[in-house]
């Protein structure tokens, strides 16, 4: 199951004017919203959509780190690395609070999948600001962003501001981001080769042209999203909707290759987590 939706981390404040008494509830209700759904159900992996840089408390990053059901999947919007531009976008972070929040999610999990939308060209935007965006992707261990060029929109306030940033400029400036970060992300998936991720299968499987006179069942491949949300092809026909252990054994076309481990859970679930 994902929970998702806009302000994701700040869900249920609008609540305290409701309560009368403060409680643990009240103080945070994201984390004790997540921590009602692992202990209520026996769902068996949750994965957190996207949440702000500011609400990433020490607790909801302790908490997706040390339970197993929880997806390691980190996915944290960003915008900008220039504090400039945060400014001008009315964003209430800075680059450095943001620099803060990815280095405690990628210390308490060291193999986590972490994400952030990126938005290239908005008004004003320098050379030296989209550098300042450009550095800060380079320095911090994402595995994989959504890069937006601006496009303006009649009525908002960003179209009518002054030194729009021409569309070729733009594009240009997504092109390396884009490139920048399939370098980080390919390097990520690289470094589980030859160790084993858990994954749940997924309800697609289809031939693949084997190398050599294989068997018909090496030559079948199901797909795969890992924990941590990186596609994955596993050798043979499997059964969808199971969380399996697999050993990695190389990437290919950036999905990452493997076959079922000699252990795995092999655990019938609901719908696939995608």
């Amino acid at each position: 199951m994902v929970i998702s939706g806009i302000n994701l981390g700040r869900w249920g404040r609008d609540l305290e004017s409701l309560s009368h008494q403060p409680s643990a509830i009240s103080r945070k209700p994201f984390e004790s919203l997540i921590r009602t759904v692992l202990s209520e159900t026996n769902l068996e992996k949750l994965r957190i959509s996207s949440v702000e840089p500011m609400d990433w408390s020490d607790e909801l990053i302790r908490m997706m780190a040390e339970s197993p059901r929880i997806a390691k999947h980190a996915h944290v919007p960003m915008q900008s690395g220039s504090d400039a531009v945060l400014r001008r976008m009315h964003r209430k972070y800075r680059p450095w609070h943001y620099r803060e929040k990815i280095g405690k999610i990628r210390a308490a999990m060291p193999g986590a999948a972490i994400g952030a939308d990126v938005m290239v060209g908005f008004p004003g935007e320098t050379e030296a600001e989209f550098d300042e965006t450009r550095r800060m992707i380079e320095d911090l261990p994402f595995t994989y962003l959504h890069v937006f060029t601006y496009s303006a929109r009649p009525g908002t306030p960003a179209a009518s501001m002054s030194n729009q940033v021409p569309v070729r400029i733009a594009r240009e400036r997504n092109r390396v981001l884009r490139e920048l970060v399939s370098e980080k992300k390919l390097a990520f998936m690289r470094s589980f080769v030859g160790k084993q991720i858990e994954a749940i299968t997924l309800n697609r499987s289809h031939e693949s042209r084997p190398s050599s006179a294989a068997c018909d069942c090496e030559a079948a491949v199901t797909e795969a999203l890992t924990d941590n949300y990186l596609k994955l092809r596993l050798q043979g026909r499997h059964e969808p909707n199971r969380w399996i252990t697999v050993q990695v054994e190389a990437v290919e076309d950036g999905v990452l290759m493997g076959r079922l481990a000699s252990k795995h859970t092999g655990l019938i679930v609901g719908p696939p987590v995608v």
